[in-house]
């Protein structure tokens, strides 16, 4: 009964994975088609993941939608980078007579990617703090207001 259980909670997280993995695929291909209809010079995966970022900012979806499938695509991502190790050893002469400046290329570019995210984070810090603030400003106004309001005062 026990592996019963076990299997059917592990076949619905499979199918959850899948399933929101195959809604990120969905924004993706989307963004292909905007990329595609307007000739744009932006990669269709950003254009995808700003169609993300608004429906989560808007509330059009929840995160928890794509939660799970974003969380497993993480911690597989070094799968990814296999194809890239495997082409810089088709190109070895080319890595022995400039590889300094792929490796100069590579260490600039991921100093850049982490500063830019720091900042990134900072400032979404920042904007979700501002929003706390707004928003318990605003519960506190309303409770007063209905205070108020319950004793008769103006």
């Amino acid at each position: 009964m026990l592996l019963h259980v076990n299997q059917i909670h592990h076949f619905s997280k499979i199918s959850k994975i899948l399933l929101q993995v195959g809604l990120l695929i969905l924004f993706w291909w989307i963004g292909s088609i905007i990329q595609n209809q307007f000739d744009l010079p932006i990669s269709a995966a950003v254009i995808g993941l700003f169609i993300v970022l608004i429906g989560l900012m808007t509330g059009i979806f929840k995160l928890t939608w794509i939660k799970t499938g974003s969380d497993f695509i993480l911690s597989e991502l070094v799968l990814f980078f296999i194809p890239c190790f495997i082409g810089l050893m088709k190109y070895k002469t080319l890595f022995m007579t400039e590889g300094w400046q792929l490796i100069l290329a590579v260490v600039l570019g991921t100093i850049c990617v982490m500063v830019m995210t720091a900042y990134s984070v900072h400032l979404g810090f920042k904007i979700e703090n501002k929003f706390k603030q707004y928003r318990s400003k605003s519960a506190h106004h309303h409770t007063n207001s209905t205070k108020h309001f319950i004793n008769g005062e103006k």
